[in-house]
C-alpha cells in the first residue's frame, strides 16, 4: 500500500517483491526493548517500537541503527513527512492538554500538514523547507515540523543528506 501511495502522489514506481528476504520472522521483542545508556538525556532514550517525535539526534540514530539504517537512509525515510498530516495541540481543550490521552490525540481538532506547499505530492519540498527553517527564511504556515524533523538540520551528518536531497529530487 505504501508503494502505491508514493506512486499515486507523483513519486517513483517502487517494485515490491513478495516475501521477506531479511528475516524469517518478525522480532517484536527486539524492537520493544528500550535503548538507554548511563547519563542519557530523556530525548536520547528509545522507548517504543515507533520513533517518538521528540527524539534527539542520538535517539534517532539509536532507533534507526537498530533496524539497520544509515544516516542517509534515515534522512531519506524521514522525507516521507513531505506527505500527509499530523495531529497538533492547536485548539485542543485544556482538559486534554493537561492529560494527553490517546483519545485526545486521536480526536485532535487540527491535523496539520508537515509541509503546506505540496502536502499530497511526493517531492523534495520537505528538505527544502527544513533548510528554510534553519536559515530562518520559512514563512509562517509553510511547515509544521516536529522536533525529529528539525533535528535533521541541527546535526552535521544528517544535514549534509538534507542538503543533497533538497538539491536533487531524483536522489
Amino acid at each position: 500500500a505504501g508503494a502505491a501511495a508514493v506512486e499515486a502522489s507523483g513519486g517513483p514506481r517502487i517494485a515490491i517483491g513478495l516475501g521477506r528476504l531479511d528475516a524469517s520472522a518478525a522480532a517484536p521483542a527486539t524492537l520493544g526493548r528500550p535503548i538507554a545508556r548511563p547519563g542519557d538525556e530523556a530525548r536520547d532514550v528509545v522507548k517504543r517500537t515507533l520513533p517518538e517525535p521528540g527524539l534527539s539526534t542520538v535517539g534517532l540514530r539509536r532507533y534507526f541503527r537498530r533496524v539497520g539504517l544509515s544516516d542517509q537512509e534515515l534522512v531519506a525515510l524521514m522525507g516521507a513527512h513531505t506527505l500527509g498530516r499530523h495531529n497538533t495541540l492547536l485548539n485542543m481543550t485544556k482538559t486534554c492538554l493537561r492529560n494527553l490521552t490517546r483519545e485526545c490525540l486521536e480526536t485532535a481538532p487540527v491535523r496539520a500538514p508537515f509541509e503546506s506547499r505540496t502536502p499530497d505530492a511526493f517531492d523534495n519540498s520537505y528538505y527544502a523547507l527544513l533548510l528554510a527553517w534553519d536559515d530562518r527564511s520559512l514563512e509562517r504556515g509553510e511547515a509544521n515540523f516536529i522536533p525529529t524533523d528539525v533535528a535533521l538540520v541541527l546535526d552535521a551528518s544528517f544535514r549534509r543528506h538534507v542538503v543533497a536531497f533538497a538539491r536533487s529530487e531524483p536522489l
